[in-house]
């Protein structure tokens, strides 16, 4: 064996012993470092013998004195042997078995760890020389081998999860892969946009409805429109939707022959009175079918008895209520003349004993040029509504014999062109304003039998024409005013009081019913 062959093998041997050391090198220290110093060179020594025996190779000083520098290093020749390990040769020309390890050396520990010098190979290979470790352990070493090798990670890499993704992707929506796509869009052809019809009114049947109920809108609450049970809201579906007559908005003007306000007016006045339970002059059951027309026009009998003969050339008929023909022909009502000023304006409504219930509207103040409102012998509710003072051209408001109660509105008293006020056999209250004496064209004052409170006002007595007045049945209390008395026994006729009342018989009241 050659001599370059006898230093590689030292120069292994060397190093296995060297990498050993270092994996060692964290034990406790178990003897001093004298011994260990006088051991190392006792190692070098026996080396340098076994080096000599040897058949063909012969270590001198001049080799020692090589491999001292090659474990020293860069560090130089003065650098201390203790930190270096102590290794055995072995034999010159014996080549290891096949798969046998590295006697493992003797090495005694230092008290710290010792950072082992790097060995330099003189003539280094491109490739790294193999590390065999004597004795591996069974956990990797966090410290990193001594080489070329790159730093690696200290912790070992967690194991890999086994168990599968709890919840697997779902398949495809699609069963079969869809087509291939078009090169170009297919652009569908939009359905052509039919225009919304347009009405007899010249405009469509939504700005038909939009513009009617603008209008209306300032006869009645808005509100009222969005609640569908209101009498409101049924005259405005019937007035657009059922009509037959389809007024158009310009038929608002005072000028037309049937009015838009006027045939809503006395619409909203049949639906608040519950005109589909009157006794006759019902609305058709179905407003579309002639014949349901027709039936409910024979049915129709009721005509404006009392006013015939005071208003003998208005415009009247008999016809039902809410049919398609002029609300001047449906029965109870009658309307101004065609030649005359106010021409198909209303004029009278007298219903008596007609079955009406429920409430009076305020919208009947649109009918201001009537001169006649009779209501009699009915189941009417509620108070008089103060709208009522609009209603200037009356000659005559008669609602007698209903239900109506809470006190008499003040604008009654601005009707000044009233020559019948007739509320007996109701429940009104409250005090009997002095204010009644503006009426000065009144003739006829009935407030019998109802709960007025209070004295009798003595601007009874500022009423120049009076020919009746009747106050009996309630809780008047005090004297009769003498302003009164002094209109007996013309042109006052009739003065009729509770017996509670001081006044003089037949000087000044003409009876008195007992209490």
């Amino acid at each position: 064996m050659t001599l370059l062959a006898n230093r590689t093998i030292i120069a292994a041997v060397l190093l296995s012993y060297g990498l050993l050391a270092t994996a060692k090198d964290s034990r406790p220290a178990t003897r001093s470092t004298d011994g260990l110093r006088r051991k190392r060179g006792g190692a070098l020594k026996k080396m340098k013998t076994k080096v000599n025996n040897g058949k063909n190779d012969i270590m001198d000083d001049e080799d020692v004195a090589f491999w001292t520098r090659l474990l020293v290093g860069d560090r130089g020749k003065g650098t201390n042997f203790e930190s270096m390990p102590i290794v055995s040769r072995p034999p010159s020309g014996v080549r290891p078995p096949a798969g046998a390890t590295t006697p493992q050396p003797f090495s005694r520990a230092t008290p710290n760890p010792i950072t082992p010098a790097p060995i330099v190979t003189p003539n280094p290979t491109r490739r790294p020389t193999p590390v065999i470790t004597p004795n591996p352990t069974r956990r990797p070493t966090r410290r990193p081998v001594v080489g070329p090798t790159p730093a690696v990670t200290l912790d070992p890499t967690r194991r890999p999860t086994t168990n599968p993704t709890p919840k697997p992707t779902p398949s495809p929506t699609t069963e079969s892969p869809t087509f291939s796509p078009t090169f170009s869009p297919i652009m569908e052809t939009p359905a052509p946009i039919t225009p919304a019809p347009i009405t007899s009114c010249g405009i469509t049947a939504d700005e038909r409805r939009s513009q009617i109920v603008d209008i209306l809108s300032v006869i009645s609450f808005p509100d009222l429109f969005d609640d569908p049970d209101s009498p409101q809201r049924k005259a405005l579906d019937w007035i657009v939707d059922e009509d037959g007559a389809q007024l158009c908005p310009d038929d608002a003007e005072e000028d037309a022959d049937s009015s838009l306000v006027q045939r809503y007016a006395l619409a909203v006045f049949y639906y608040s009175t519950n005109g589909d339970e009157w006794k006759q002059c019902n609305a058709p059951e179905d407003f579309d079918s002639q014949q349901s027309i027709d039936d409910a026009n024979t049915a129709c009998k009721l005509t404006t008895v009392n006013a015939t003969t005071i208003f003998p050339n208005d415009f009247r008929g008999t016809n039902a209520w809410l049919t398609p023909e002029s609300e001047c022909l449906w029965g109870g009502i009658s309307c101004y003349a065609e030649n005359t000023p106010n021409a198909f304006e209303v004029n009278v409504v007298e219903f008596e004993n007609n079955g009406l219930a429920g409430t009076l509207p305020a919208e009947m103040e649109q009918l201001s040029k009537m001169r006649f409102f009779a209501l009699e012998r009915g189941s009417l509710t509620g108070p008089i509504p103060s709208s009522f003072g609009n209603l200037k051209s009356l000659l005559l408001l008669d609602f007698d014999f209903n239900k109506l109660d809470g006190t008499l509105p003040s604008a009654l008293w601005t009707l000044t062109s009233l020559r019948q006020l007739d509320l007996n056999d109701n429940k009104f209250s409250g005090e009997l304003s002095g204010d009644i004496g503006l009426l000065r064209q009144l003739r006829f004052f009935q407030i019998d039998n109802n709960m007025m409170v209070g004295e009798i006002p003595s601007g009874l007595g500022d009423v120049p024409n009076f020919s009746l007045i009747g106050l009996s049945g309630n809780n008047f209390e005090g004297v009769m005013p003498e302003e009164v008395c002094d209109r007996r026994p013309s042109p006052l006729q009739t003065l009729v009081v509770d017996c509670n009342i001081e006044c003089a018989i037949p000087e000044c009241c003409t009876s008195c019913v007992p209490v």
